[in-house]
């Protein structure tokens, strides 16, 4: 079923889709930044919308939290705005301070994208970035698949191509509250990665380029903790990010990756995915109508500044090749 939303600055009419099964989760997605407006799973006790979002398109294009939308052409933070390949540096566009955060002025996040296909159960949306956009080389033309592979299940895939070499890292920044009420915060929710270690970060945010073993820290949550619990601990890494603002290198093919637990509605959510990073934001800068702490952004990525640091695995698309990740969340309940 497909929607009118509402209408942008320039006259194009933004649509949502809606995805369900009977008696299992329901999915609502927007044309507009490709965006998982809802996210509602059944319960006992009624449905639950476990995803931030808002009523309105004027609030999506005013909101600076990213909520719920794609972020690409490249994730995360790119030092300087700037990077190298093929011995040829390209300047990207800059949006937070001298970094490019999240693919630029906007990214991916703030572009229409269209409906390739559209069923009860799946909508494909793809966006074609020309050569140049916020600054990155090549055309790509990137897809977003959202399916609903049982009822209690969505699944997103992407992939993507080029015509010339530039990092491709895509994904969607959920913000996750099971509690029910989007202005409780998270902080009460049990959290657990599988993970080893994970990439701290200077001031402003940009790894270091070291990866630090969590174990003994607050980022050892290879058992599930209270995330409240876990922030709470003296570590210089949570005191420079006001909490978690960082990404834990993923143990390989674990599943699930990482768990979430609401102690007040009892629902979980497990999550797995093919890509070797989870970036975990714990909501501190959020504000209204939310409040600080009051949803768990859960982005499956490639590293931050991964273009620009040696180790880290590549998020270059080359001419000929096909970008293809998945992330698989899992809704139960107990």
């Amino acid at each position: 079923m497909i929607r009118p939303f509402g209408t942008l600055a320039d006259g194009r009419a933004v649509t949502a889709a809606h995805l369900s099964w009977p008696g299992g989760i329901s999915v609502e997605v927007l044309d507009y930044g490709a965006t998982v407006r809802r996210l509602t799973v059944p319960t006992p006790g009624g449905p639950v919308e476990t995803v931030l979002g808002f009523a309105t398109l004027a609030e999506y294009e005013a909101d600076g939290a990213y909520q719920g939308v794609v972020i690409g052409r490249c994730a995360n933070r790119i030092e300087g705005a700037r990077f190298t390949i093929d011995g040829r540096e390209h300047q990207v566009a800059a949006n937070e301070g001298e970094t490019c955060l999240h693919g630029g002025i906007p990214g991916f996040d703030g572009r229409l994208w269209a409906f390739e296909r559209l069923g009860d159960r799946e909508a494909v949306l793809t966006y074609r970035s020309p050569d140049g956009e916020e600054g990155f080389p090549g055309n790509v033309t990137a897809r977003a698949s959202f399916s609903l592979p049982d009822p209690a299940s969505l699944l997103i895939s992407y992939e993507a191509i080029t015509d010339a070499a530039c990092p491709v890292n895509l994904t969607h920044h959920l913000y996750f509250n099971l509690s029910g009420d989007h202005r409780h915060p998270v902080t009460d929710h049990l959290l657990s990665i599988a993970s080893p270690a994970m990439t701290p970060v200077r001031p402003d945010l940009i790894p270091t380029g070291e990866i630090a073993p969590v174990e003994g820290t607050p980022f050892d949550l290879r058992e599930a903790k209270r995330i409240g619990d876990a922030m709470a601990q003296a570590h210089p890494q949570i005191a420079l990010a006001k909490g978690y603002d960082h990404n834990w290198v993923l143990a390989p093919d674990a599943r699930p990756a990482l768990t979430l637990r609401s102690p007040e509605t009892g629902v979980s959510l497990e999550i797995e995915t093919d890509q070797p990073g989870m970036q975990v934001y714990s909501g501190q800068g959020l504000a209204e109508p939310f409040a600080p702490f009051c949803g768990l952004a859960l982005e499956p990525q490639g590293f931050p500044n991964a273009v620009n640091t040696p180790g880290f695995p590549d998020v270059v698309l080359r001419p000929g090749e096909t970008y293809r990740r998945r992330v698989l969340y899992r809704f139960g309940l107990g």
